[in-house]
């Protein structure tokens, strides 16, 4: 099958980019073939091609939604099939369906809360997101693929999408890159942390990711554990923490580790080097570093909210503590780097869940299936 898939924007470093890279792979090892189609690209897909469509308003929100979606139309009459991601390429999958007829097939993978952010700008562009994907589900989609089951539940109570047209289909890891082989010496030389205890958290450095509770429980844990240390890895686009209000202490400000933009091949290298990976993220659609920490060998200790209790299982793989409880995240932190072997029992336990649940082999399988019942749905064989 011809599939186009649909992206406006291809961020570096963007969880649905390693998505759509790595399930077009898979896809063609099936013997699918896939082009992918956006408006700017900032990341490299290997040898999946990608085609950027001139948008003569690509500078003008909202308009160039609408643009975007109608200059994309020429582009798909040799396909077979639209699959579209996120907003506002829902839209342009919608409209592809339905001026040229074809199937089109949307993967949600879901929008942060628009309380959960600091940034106006951000409200605003949930707001709009939000609206935008309301619409676009009412006219034009023939089947749906989300990562998780809580996504799942918000597209049937939320956006009143039938449930039998929707097909969870959870992400993969790329299980050559993040294992239990993976070394982080040279991360602990570089930053001269010897064998000390060391907690990471990975992710972007904004409100809902949840790095502040971090700061927060930072004081409790190095009371526990003295000689504790603190990676913070990620950085910040759009909003952020201010990280100088939340640590004003310097002997604590001293055990933290600020160390911005991470080169892709080093990822699991700091996920190797920590003895806890700790994520204490408001909103996850799926929760992409939780799974990779796993895959590395790492117990992990989040928020018990949104789809986390999906990717990593409570006091077998992890420690889930209550939503915005930093007394109650520096505890379990606390009780794993106390308890050496628990931590690493639960991370060997974290690697053999996620190395079975978690493949990209699966990913392909489901959305293939996705596919046949969307062509079918439509009405057009193929």
């Amino acid at each position: 099958m011809r599939v186009a898939v649909i992206r406006t924007t291809l961020n570096r470093g963007s969880g649905q980019v390693v998505h759509i890279k790595e399930t077009a792979k898979a896809l063609k090892a099936k013997n699918h073939y896939v082009e992918v189609f956006c408006r700017q690209s900032l990341e490299n897909l290997g040898d999946i091609p990608v085609n950027i469509v001139n948008d003569p308003l690509k500078n003008t929100l909202f308009f160039r939604h609408f643009t975007f979606s109608l200059s994309l139309l020429k582009f798909i009459e040799d396909f077979d099939i639209v699959h579209s991601q996120y907003h506002p390429g829902v839209l342009a999958g919608s409209l592809s369906h339905l001026i040229k007829g074809k199937p089109h097939v949307f993967t949600y993978h879901g929008f942060a809360p628009v309380r959960v952010w600091s940034s106006i700008r951000q409200m605003l562009k949930m707001i709009d997101h939000r609206l935008g994907t309301f619409i676009a589900l009412k006219y034009g989609i023939d089947y749906i693929l989300t990562v998780s089951e809580y996504l799942k539940r918000e597209l049937v109570e939320k956006y009143y999408f039938p449930s039998d047209r929707i097909l969870v289909c959870y992400n993969g890891i790329d299980f050559r890159r993040f294992n239990l082989s993976v070394k982080g010496d040279l991360i602990r030389e570089r930053y001269k942390l010897g064998d000390k205890p060391l907690v990471l958290f990975f992710g972007r450095l904004v409100p809902y990711k949840g790095v502040q509770y971090i700061l927060q429980a930072a004081p409790l844990i190095l009371k526990e554990v003295p000689n504790t240390y603190f990676i913070v890895a990620g950085t910040s686009r759009h909003d952020f923490i201010k990280i100088s209000r939340l640590l004003t202490n310097q002997k604590i400000r001293e055990r933290f580790i600020f160390t911005g933009y991470i080169p892709d091949e080093e990822v699991p290298q700091f996920y190797s080097t920590c003895d806890v990976f700790c994520f204490p993220s408001l909103w996850e659609g799926f929760g992409i570093p939780p799974a990779e920490a796993q895959a590395c060998g790492k117990p992990v200790v989040a928020f018990n909210n949104c789809a986390i209790p999906e990717v990593v299982k409570n006091f077998e793989t992890g420690i889930l503590v209550p939503p915005r409880d930093w007394r109650s995240l520096a505890k379990a932190t606390s009780m794993l780097l106390k308890d050496p072997d628990r931590a690493i029992k639960m991370g060997l336990d974290g690697n053999k869940w996620v190395t079975n649940q978690f493949t990209w082999e699966k990913v392909a399988t489901v959305v293939s299936e996705a596919y046949k019942r969307a062509v079918n749905y439509h009405g057009v064989w193929c």
